[in-house]
């Protein structure tokens, strides 16, 4: 075997160097990328261009991202996640370089499109390789340290890029382009070349699986990568895909008609962030010790209730605050649900897959709802956030029968493993590499805007 299929001792500095790497290079992209955002669509409009016109440019990002998560998840688990992490910034700040020399509406949408094509594959590809380094007892914490990087761009982030102002969204792309190149400094420097994610033998067993893999498998047949607990897990995106694009189009529509000021509507993603970084880490320790299809049912559920309410309510405070809870319930939901995919994921590649598979789902269901949730807003304000809540309901209740079988913690998905005659692998602490990853079940290693590629909620 070569280098990169060795296993990786917890003590050395590999996993944490590369957990620092992700975090670093995850908060200066989500950085760049929120300076933009709040003031893009004012940029649109100070030029002459449609509403019509500002919904495609918007909605091009999340198109992008759709077209490059699920190819960036195989290409991660084949190749390595560290060509990926470069690919994909350097495609972000491309579209950084070619937003500042914009002549017209279409190369506008383009260049979104490459942005969020960079912004996709840069996030699948962080992900999977938490889910692929990272001992299964740790990836909660792992998820949540990456998630702490994103939820400290989108505080930084829209605070900075209105220091510019509309007027001055020239600079605004081109610090953003600066900030993906900074961001792809450690990732070239610290980690190692030829990483794979998936070419270590697997180990364990799936949740409700007795059989252990004992062999790579380099293209998992979709019947076992579609199990039962990956595919509500991939009900958990559509949710979460739908809401951020209804906040997408919506939300600002929303404060407006409630009479925020475009300052106050900008403030709203640093509020929002706040509760998210106040509550990170301790919903990763959550995810690591309790029962994670407990969470993840009982935060879609209060979701419903949240996102239900926006458009009934005529207070700004009370909205803000209404936020603030649907923040903290987030960051519970989202190391559990990563931290689940990593368990679920199949064989061989099928963790980067399956990490592909579920950014996919997000993405595409937040471009149909960027889409169509404008038309919807205009006949009745109601209409959209009442809908969404709705799908986040009906997930709620699908969970339960769908996961009975699904192993919840992880203390018993490492049970299952030393049953199945795998002790060595089941969790033991010196084991960090792809083949440690028996928390994951059969998955050997292994993502949620504008970035909702890369945004798990707001706005």
């Amino acid at each position: 075997m070569g280098e990169v299929d060795e296993p990786v001792q917890a003590g050395t500095s590999r996993p944490g160097r590369l957990l620092a790497v992700l975090t670093a290079a995850t908060l200066l992209q989500w950085l760049g990328s929120f300076a933009i955002a709040p003031l893009l669509p004012l940029y649109l409009a100070d030029r002459h261009i449609s509403a019509a016109g500002v919904g495609v440019v918007m909605a091009a990002f999340f198109l992008g991202a759709l077209l490059s998560q699920y190819a960036a998840g195989r290409a991660a688990a084949a190749r390595g996640h560290r060509g990926v992490l470069l690919a994909g910034l350097a495609a972000y700040a491309a579209g950084c370089l070619g937003l500042f020399a914009s002549t017209g509406v279409g190369m506008d949408a383009a260049m979104r499109m490459l942005q969020g094509a960079g912004a996709g594959a840069f996030e699948v590809a962080a992900l999977t390789a938490v889910a692929a380094t990272v001992t299964p007892g740790m990836q909660g914490r792992a998820f949540s340290a990456v998630h702490t990087g994103q939820l400290l761009g989108i505080a930084i982030g829209p605070l900075l890029g209105g220091f510019a102002g509309e007027h001055r969204m020239d600079l605004v792309f081109l610090t953003s382009g600066a900030a993906a190149v900074l961001a792809s400094l450690p990732v070239l420097w610290l980690l190692p070349t030829g990483a794979r994610t998936g070419a270590a033998p697997t180990a364990g067993v799936a949740a409700g699986v007795g059989n252990a893999v004992t062999g790579p498998e380099r293209d998992p047949p979709a019947r076992r990568l579609l199990r039962r607990g990956v595919v509500g897990l991939l009900l958990v995106a559509g949710c979460n895909g739908l809401i951020s694009g209804v906040y997408e189009t919506c939300w600002s529509l929303l404060m407006e008609r409630d009479g925020a000021s475009t300052t106050l509507i900008g403030l709203t993603f640093t509020l929002f962030a706040l509760p998210y970084l106040v509550f990170a880490w301790p919903a990763g320790w959550l995810a690591d010790r309790f029962d994670r299809r407990w969470l993840i049912g009982v935060t879609t559920l209060v979701l419903s209730v949240t996102v239900a309410s926006y458009p009934f309510l005529h207070s700004i405070p009370l909205i803000v605050l209404l936020s603030c809870l649907e923040a903290a319930v987030l960051a519970v939901a989202f190391p559990a649900a990563q931290s689940l995919l990593a368990q679920e994921s199949a064989a061989g590649d099928g963790a980067g897959r399956g990490q592909g598979l579920f950014a996919t789902t997000q993405t595409g269901a937040t471009v149909l709802a960027a889409l169509v949730s404008g038309a919807l807003f205009a006949a009745d304000p109601r209409l959209p956030f009442v809908l969404a809540a709705l799908a986040a309901l009906v997930t709620a209740a699908l969970l339960p029968p769908l996961w009975r079988e699904v192993t919840g913690t992880v203390a018993q998905a490492r049970a299952q493993a030393r049953a199945a005659g795998r002790p060595g692998l089941a969790g033991r602490p010196g084991l960090v590499g792809t083949g440690a990853a028996v928390g994951t079940g059969a998955a050997v290693g292994m993502a949620a805007g504008p970035d909702s590629a890369a945004t798990p909620g707001r706005p």
